[in-house]
């Protein structure tokens, strides 16, 4: 694994009216608090670039020590309108200030509003009831059980869940096990045997629009349904999320109709798990509304509230009050729900389908150019909206280079543009929806810059 150099070390000077990088990087006052983190703390939590975070404003990330990064990363897809949205604060502040910072499953207000609000967005789907929790993990886990507990009022032995190779849906046991890549969950021992995987539909060193035949994706579907060699009628639910989180990956479109088709013909719910893609960053309110189908279970976490720790799951009544237990701890934290209710206040008052559009072309414009000029390097890119991910290959193979990512990741960084490190050898893109189109243009130009300096350095 590629290691980003902890070493600080003299980089060219940047001021732009975006980016300010001013200090040698890593910043050498910055080390004490790095090598605490990597003292105290798991090495997972230190693989990023070695940026110390002092303070972030919509789009930018500031340290301490005068440098500016433009943020390509939204801490993980959470802050889609923004870092640090002034009406997000103000919410915040205002339920800090009163004070209620806890009420375990004791009614609020602020619940009470969230719930609501979650429901008249996504009624016409048929949503009925939320339930809030903390974390994603946690909603899909909550997704699991009520789709089982579904399917054994059908039939006892209706308890079969289906997910997809390559997929995340987790780091909790029965989320995990959700997941689709076997390596991640070696460490559990046991295998859910009533929970299955079919192959990622959608072949990630093709252009989607040369793949995505709707009748094509259905014939594929059924293929891989019967070939599981189970007995169907016992599959209770499919979990799927709308793009693999490391790429940007869709599914085709065909394939997720027939799978809509096949789950209401033998009694199955469909479970889209929009964690990672709810809340327009794929330039829809969910990413489920590519396919032109309505889910039973929707899961949502991270951008719901666009700060603070929070996740929903959002059903139908009569899903939702199978299981009279779902209680948790700090289910609608007050202070996390002002946050929440603030944040889709906000989004309804924002064009961001439209806005949104005009920034997917300026980024698929970018991405055509790059992929004809680093033709032996960016096999595909995939995504929709402002979620993208680039696919990075060995020259002249099929082969991810996640070394080379890495280093287009550390350069860009001492370049004043934040990615994330995403380890699969792609390159992913994920700025708040807030960012404006001259800084948009100005962080791709500094990615470009960065692959095109290591193919010279004989990367």
């Amino acid at each position: 694994m590629y290691n980003f150099n902890l070493t600080p070390k003299d980089v060219p000077k940047i001021h732009t009216k975006y980016r300010n990088i001013q200090t040698k990087l890593p910043v050498p006052e910055s080390l004490e608090v790095i090598n605490r983190s990597i003292k105290y703390e798991p090495s997972s939590m230190n693989h990023q670039v070695p940026c110390v975070w002092d303070k972030a404003i919509d789009y930018q990330v500031y340290d301490a020590y005068g440098n500016i990064w433009i943020d390509f990363s939204s801490s993980i897809f959470i802050n889609n309108v923004g870092h640090g949205n002034p009406e997000i604060i103000d919410a915040i502040d205002k339920m800090i200030k009163k004070p209620l910072l806890s009420s375990y499953s004791y009614n609020t207000e602020i619940r009470s509003l969230l719930a609501e609000k979650l429901i008249n967005m996504t009624a016409s789907d048929g949503m009925e009831k939320v339930f809030l929790l903390s974390t994603g993990s946690e909603t899909n886990e909550t997704a699991i059980r009520l789709s089982r507990m579904y399917g054994n009022k059908q039939n006892e032995n209706k308890n079969i869940v289906i997910s997809f190779d390559s997929s995340f849906h987790g780091k909790t046991l029965g989320s995990q096990m959700l997941s689709g890549k076997e390596d991640s969950k070696k460490w559990i021992g046991y295998k859910d045997p009533n929970i299955l995987h079919l192959p990622y539909p959608t072949d990630p060193f093709v252009q989607m629009e040369d793949q995505d035949n709707e009748e094509y994706g259905r014939k594929l579907f059924y293929d891989n349904i019967m070939s599981l060699g189970i007995n169907l009628h016992n599959v209770c639910a499919f979990i799927f999320e709308p793009y693999l989180g490391f790429g940007g990956l869709f599914h085709l479109i065909g394939y997720i109709k027939a799978m809509r088709e096949f789950a209401d013909n033998i009694g199955a719910l469909i479970i889209a798990d929009e964690v990672q893609a709810g809340f327009w960053r794929t330039g829809k309110l969910f990413g489920y509304q590519h396919y032109g189908i309505k889910p039973d279970i929707i899961c949502c976490g991270k951008a719901i509230s666009g700060s603070l720790p929070l996740s929903a799951v959002i059903t139908r009544s009569e899903i939702i009050d199978l299981d009279s237990s779902l209680s948790t701890t700090h289910s609608g934290s007050p202070v996390c729900c002002a946050s929440a209710y603030a944040n889709l206040m906000y989004m309804e008052s924002r064009n961001f389908e439209e806005e949104i559009k005009l920034k997917e072309k300026l980024i698929i414009d970018t991405l055509n150019n790059w992929k004809q000029k680093y033709s032996n390097r960016i096999a595909s890119f995939h995504g929709h909206g402002m979620v993208w991910g680039i696919f990075i290959v060995k020259p002249d193979t099929e082969i991810l280079d996640i070394d080379f990512v890495d280093r287009v990741v550390e350069k860009a960084f001492i370049k004043g543009v934040i990615l994330i490190r995403t380890g699969c050898g792609t390159i992913k893109l994920g700025m708040p929806l807030t960012i404006s189109d001259d800084a948009l243009l100005e962080g791709l130009e500094v990615i470009s810059e960065s692959i095109q300096e290591l193919i010279q350095e004989g990367y």
